[in-house]
């Protein structure tokens, strides 16, 4: 017996600050079989000043999901030296998270983290700070059809906002692939523009004896 082979896809983001251009690099591995998918992202960024660090984040993060459900979180950051852990798990009706920062908290069942690595993360009325597991309501938006210019090239791409106590927009291609998404960070847009995108091909099937 031949076990169903999963297609994994992985895309590479640049992270550009307005003030001190590319920072960093922001990773998604999407590992997909059926109706579950487990998602890796890794987040490094250091930010210099004529060669002088100023700032620093490491993070490591995964999600898993299943019937587009988030069931389980897990995520380790270095924030600048402050070590932030947060895990998440659905429970019942609610998703449970436990915060190095937060503490505990129980999300409503249609809480999504804050990485947008596909479409319809962005079908939701309430987010998790991936980095601190913090729980906020939000208002998302389709804003349509727009041309935004990434790297130089202008691009017919779908916008969608998300407000909540910070603004955030997402740029989709006709394809699914989210090609470039912008956070706020001390009232700083930091855009992360997709770089390289492998094709979604399946692994390797496993023999099941």
């Amino acid at each position: 017996m031949v076990a169903a082979a999963a297609a994994t896809q992985v895309l590479t983001y640049k992270v550009e600050h307005p003030k001190y251009g590319d920072i960093g690099t922001y990773i998604n591995i999407v590992s997909q079989n059926g109706a579950a998918a487990d998602v890796r992202t890794d987040l490094h960024i250091a930010v210099k000043m004529i060669g002088i660090p100023l700032f620093h984040q490491d993070a490591t993060r995964e999600e898993q999901w299943e019937n587009q459900r988030l069931v389980g979180f897990q995520s380790s950051t270095d924030d600048d030296g402050t070590k932030i852990a947060v895990t998440g798990k659905a429970d019942g009706a609610g998703f449970v998270i436990q915060s190095s920062s937060n503490g505990e908290l129980t999300a409503p069942p249609q809480v999504h983290p804050s990485n947008p690595w596909a479409p319809f993360i962005l079908h939701t009325d309430t987010m998790m700070s991936t980095k601190t597991g913090r729980v906020t309501p939000v208002v998302v938006k389709d804003t349509g059809l727009v041309t935004a210019t990434f790297d130089g090239q202008p691009m017919r791409v779908h916008q969608w906002t998300i407000d909540d106590d910070k603004h955030q927009v997402v740029w989709v291609d006709d394809r699914g692939t989210v090609v470039a998404f912008q956070t706020e960070e001390q009232g700083a847009a930091i855009n992360f523009v997709l770089q390289h995108a492998t094709a979604a091909l399946p692994a390797p099937a496993l023999a099941n004896n």
